[in-house]
């Protein structure tokens, strides 16, 4: 008997892994693309936008697969290819077309008869190779573009000309079987406007995280017949990691690992569920910190707030009132109409959700991640000091400064009351040596 493989995407370092991964959902991302590929007006691109880990490589190099009886997929790296100018660009370009049709089976004995590149790679490209390349397919062609921010990096440092993008869009227009979809870093969404005309803000496709549905499969579709997840299990996981794409695959290698280890353990439990928590909390504690030190100086305070509620009232409502009043108590306030904006902000991320509890931490895993690390003023090496409060000539009445304005109005009072005492006691040249308290205990 062969011992089956491990199906599912052992770390993020690993590419290839992503190929033979098992793939769950995108089913809106998938009909956006389909529509495009048969759309007889717009040629533009669809841009795929994702936090990091959120699945977008993923989601490119299984295209092929779904369109596989409609269009040929070429998936292109930017990470691992720099265009260092445009030759050298659409060279590479033409290049991974050629491998993917190679892949595909197909005969391309036409394109060896092709004339060399020359000093006009943009005349080389659309009278000979394209031309030529959808001849033998007959098929569409889909260009699926990962890392997209590095072809916007190229193009502001002068080694690909500045109407690279137009020149993108002319040539789908031109060659109607040919079709483009670009993978970004939501770090690079102020920057989407630059990828004009070739993508426009309609075409812009945000990637989510899994739904529970979603989660669900991916942990016990892949291993039906070997062991069994539960429901109870998988939406368990659901919630420990926010439907996390990476985490849940990450967590469907350490089930298959651990059955392969114990065969006997067929069936998984919570208790099981909870041991291999801490693998998966370090396992993407880097990504935490990545997370952290993107976050606004707000984004910071209210998740200060909200994980320290949380761990002393589980059960309490989040909302915008209990986290100013947690941080009324700090030298940190922010007024309801601030926090409003940043659970708003937060949301967009999907660092929150909103429940019929109010505001909750989308993964739970991150409690704990920010139980150790998230500290009022606290600074670490890899995070930024908390920015310093802008300068107003107004004084801002804190907690702190109201305790002060109290110990000195006491002080002030029991002065005023030794200096009635001392002036009606008819010893005018020598203060009677008592003491505050007992004066004010003994007076009648």
């Amino acid at each position: 008997m062969i011992n089956p493989v491990n199906p599912y995407h052992a770390k993020y370092g690993d590419p290839d892994g992503l190929v033979s991964a098992p793939f769950a959902g995108r089913k809106e991302a998938f009909a956006r693309l389909y529509s495009r590929l048969f759309d007889p007006v717009n040629t533009g691109a669809i841009l795929f936008l994702g936090h990091q880990h959120s699945g977008k490589s993923a989601l490119l190099r299984n295209a092929d697969v779904v369109f596989k009886e409609t269009a040929v997929g070429v998936y292109v790296s930017l990470r691992d290819l720099t265009p260092e100018s445009e030759a050298t660009w659409l060279l590479a370009l033409a290049q991974s077309i050629t491998n993917a049709l190679t892949e595909h089976g197909f005969t391309l004995s036409r394109l060896s008869q092709l004339d060399p590149l020359g000093d006009q790679p943009r005349e080389w490209l659309e009278t000979s190779f394209l031309p030529q390349t959808l001849g033998a397919v007959r098929r569409k062609l889909l260009l699926l573009i990962d890392d997209a921010d590095r072809l916007l990096m190229a193009e502001r440092a002068g080694q690909l000309p500045q109407d690279i993008f137009t020149y993108l869009l002319s040539l789908t227009k031109k060659f109607r079987d040919l079709h483009i979809a670009l993978a970004l870093d939501a770090d690079f969404e102020a920057d989407i406007d630059d990828f004009a005309p070739l993508v426009v803000p309609n075409d812009v496709v945000r990637l989510s995280a899994l739904t529970p549905d979603e989660s669900q499969w991916l942990l016990q579709a892949p291993s039906h017949g070997l062991y069994s997840v539960p429901d109870e299990c998988a939406l368990a996981v659901h919630r420990l990691v926010g439907g996390a794409p990476g985490l849940v695959q990450h967590f469907g290698w350490l089930f298959f690992e651990r059955w392969e280890t114990y065969p006997e353990l067929n069936v998984f439990t919570l208790e099981d569920v909870k041991a291999l928590t801490s693998t998966i909390y370090l396992y993407n504690e880097a990504d935490y910190r990545v997370l952290w030190d993107h976050l606004g100086a707000n984004e910071r305070l209210v998740l200060t707030a909200i994980s320290d509620l949380l761990y002393n009232d589980p059960l309490g409502r989040m909302d915008a009132q209990a986290i100013q009043s947690w941080l009324v108590e700090t030298d940190f306030p922010l007024d309801v109409t601030a926090i409003n904006a940043t659970l708003r902000s937060l949301e967009y991320r999907e660092v929150l959700m909103p429940t019929p509890a109010g505001i909750s931490l989308s993964a739970s895993l991150m409690q704990s991640w920010l139980l150790e690390n998230a500290r009022l003023g606290r600074r670490t090496q890899s995070s930024a000091p908390m920015p310093e409060k802008p300068s107003d000539p107004r004084v801002r009445v804190t907690p702190r400064l109201l305790r002060i304005l109290f110990v000195i109005l006491i002080v002030l009072v029991i002065a005023n009351v030794v200096a009635y005492l001392w002036v009606n006691s008819g010893s005018p040249s020598v203060p009677p040596n008592i003491q505050p308290t007992v004066t004010l205990a003994n007076s009648p």
